[in-house]
């Protein structure tokens, strides 16, 4: 009987779920639901939809899943929309240092952009007071204040987190949610640590809650295989650990997608765009890894480490603004966003009478174009008219449908004034379309071309691969701008739930050091693989990788590890000696011919 890894993307549109042959690696299926943002579970209701699809349409029994992860945008979205909990810090300390850790823990609010804030209150015990009494008192204080969560800060908690354990234990006992600094990061440097856990404990409570019932939901359908949630390093941890450090998930989506680059695609280097309807995530995988960076919230730096991956509001539903008869723009708005259909994927627009040019109410002020009847134009209705799209791509659709659409918003424009008398209506449409096209791969060229130069990637290693529903409306036409080879890859359009399905057990352990001993390395080792095995990697899958940031002094430990027993690696295929030396050419920019086997 066959046995299968369960992954699902929530996107911010949609909702897949995939079943992947844990023995083949093949992908078995695959299931598509509106993403549940309003529901009254919230997203968990589109994951268990999506889920009990899947199960049903292949007939795959519960007992025969083996693996299930899912991304979330939950911890994203909440800092984004300033959909946060107030939080208290209690600090401690004493003498002289004890004032320096009072003023570094005095936050204030914190703000996240749009006129966002995360409310924090403080309060501050001298460590010689540190008695369940004053404890009490404080905690009782910073709730009345509205306080929903509360963080303990200490300077050295990293080498002794007593101080904060009493805290954090005497919060616990009155049903609200705590963590300690030490609980975040291991590193030095109490102001940026405390700040990283009050951003991490905002997100605590609507977290908690979203995790409680997807965990439910999960185990109502019969998996008995543990829930595991996307992190934002491309790895997945369990339920457990997402509860108490959410922030990990942030930009969980984008690093699914990644991992599937990585593990499915088998992408060594190149440049990665995952191009959905609203948004295109694009990051660079340099020597079989991706590249992270330090993340940023609210312009906060904070002691967390994700994928760099960077987000551009163009992609395959992205609509024309116009003004002035003239198109200015493409995109943010999409279709899916504006509740409007695809041209391309309308069969009337073809066999229908003369459509006349219309803007939605809804939008009207903001200029973008849509055909009454509720279709609008989008980059896949330019690309499929220009023939961009393969049949085998998700985004193909009626070169007719979308000729006719295009054809109404060029009788709109003064493009034909540019154009000479010599052209034909065809080649009007098509001009039309190629603007529109123009306008939005500017926005992901853009962004490329500062990937390219911040990370010093040679233009031999520039290949664009393609990846989400809308990779065929953006990637062939950017590529070609660009004068760079790409490809789209294999089931694109599923490819961050591939990537959570397939995606290892992965904890990052930091801590600060001038000069690491032998025995400070072996401890951070065995520190890191314990954590992986603690969410449920299997002992021999295991590996470890010891980093020494001497600019920083950061002693850095990886660990990731498999689920199951058996590794296995998707690249154990047998190629011929020619395949492997067109695969060694491109990687090193020559022609197939110049290459001798040297050993």
């Amino acid at each position: 009987m066959a046995k299968y890894r369960i992954g699902i993307d929530v996107g911010g549109t949609f909702t897949h779920a995939v079943a992947i042959n844990n023995d083949t690696y093949e992908l078995a299926g695959q299931a598509k639901v509106p993403t549940t943002h309003r529901a009254e579970k919230g997203v968990a209701a589109g994951i268990v939809d999506s889920l009990s699809r899947l199960l049903s349409e292949l007939s795959i029994d519960p007992k025969d899943v083996i693996f299930i992860a899912h991304s979330t945008t939950q911890a994203t979205n909440a800092l984004l929309e300033g959909d946060v909990a107030c939080v208290g810090i209690i600090a401690m300390g004493s003498g002289l240092e004890g004032r320096r850790v009072k003023n570094e823990t005095d936050l204030g609010d914190i703000g996240l952009g749009d006129g966002k804030d995360i409310k924090v209150r403080h309060r501050f015990l001298e460590i010689p007071e540190l008695v369940p009494e004053k404890i009490n008192e404080a905690v009782d204080g910073l709730l009345r204040e509205g306080s929903q969560v509360i963080v303990a800060a200490e300077a050295f908690s990293v080498d002794d987190p007593e101080n904060e354990n009493k805290v954090i234990d005497a919060v616990l006992k009155k049903g609200i949610p705590a963590v300690g600094t030490h609980e975040i990061s291991g590193l030095y440097g109490l102001k940026m640590r405390t700040r990283t856990a009050v951003i991490n404990a905002s997100i605590m409570p609507k977290m908690m809650d979203a995790a409680l019932a997807t965990e439910k939901c999960v185990k109502d359908t019969g998996i008995a295989a543990p829930l595991m949630i996307m992190r934002s390093d491309g790895g997945v941890m369990s339920i457990d650990q997402m509860k108490k450090r959410p922030i990990l998930t942030i930009l969980s989506g984008p690093a699914a997608g990644i991992a599937s680059a990585l593990l499915y695609v088998k992408v060594s280097d190149g440049i990665f765009l995952e191009v959905g309807g609203t948004s295109t995530d694009i990051a660079v995988i340099r020597d079989g890894r991706a590249l992270v960076r330090s993340a940023v919230i609210g312009g906060h730096k904070i002691f967390l480490r994700t994928l760099d991956s960077r987000t551009v509001g163009v992609a395959g539903g992205s609509m024309p603004r116009i003004v002035n008869s003239k198109i200015v723009d493409v995109g943010p708005r999409s279709a899916h966003i504006a509740g409007l259909a695809y041209s391309c994927f309308a069969e009337s627009l073809v066999v229908g009478a003369d459509f006349k040019p219309a803007l939605t109410p809804a939008i009207t002020d903001e200029g973008y174009f849509s055909i009454e009847g509720g279709m609008t134009v989008t980059t896949t209705c330019a690309a499929n008219l220009l023939g961009l799209v393969r049949p085998q791509d998700w985004a193909f659709g009626n070169k007719g449908s979308a000729a006719k659409a295009i054809g109404v918003l060029a009788g709109t424009l003064d493009a034909r004034t540019d154009l000479k008398p010599a052209h034909t209506e065809l080649s009007v449409v098509n001009s039309v379309a190629e603007e529109i096209l123009k306008l939005a791969s500017s926005k992901i060229i853009k962004t490329v071309n500062s990937l390219i130069k911040d990370y010093k990637i040679e233009k031999q290693q520039a290949v664009l691969i393609g990846g989400g529903g809308g990779a065929a409306a953006i990637v062939p036409f950017t590529a070609s701008a660009m004068g760079l080879p790409f490809k789209i890859a294999d089931n694109h359009a599923v490819i961050s739930a591939i990537g959570a399905a397939l995606a290892m057990v992965t904890d990052t352990i930091e801590r600060s050091s001038i000069d690491p001993t032998r025995e400070d390395i072996l401890k951070i080792r065995k520190d890191a693989e314990d954590s992986v095995l603690s969410m449920g990697a299997s002992a021999g899958t295991v590996e470890v990788t010891v980093e020494i940031d001497r600019q920083k002094n950061i002693l850095r430990a990886t660990a990731c590890g498999a689920t199951e027993l058996k590794k296995k690696d998707l690249s154990l295929k047998k190629i011929s000696e020619q395949e492997r030396c067109s695969i060694a050419a491109a990687s090193m920019g020559l022609e197939k011919e110049g290459l001798r086997l040297a050993a």
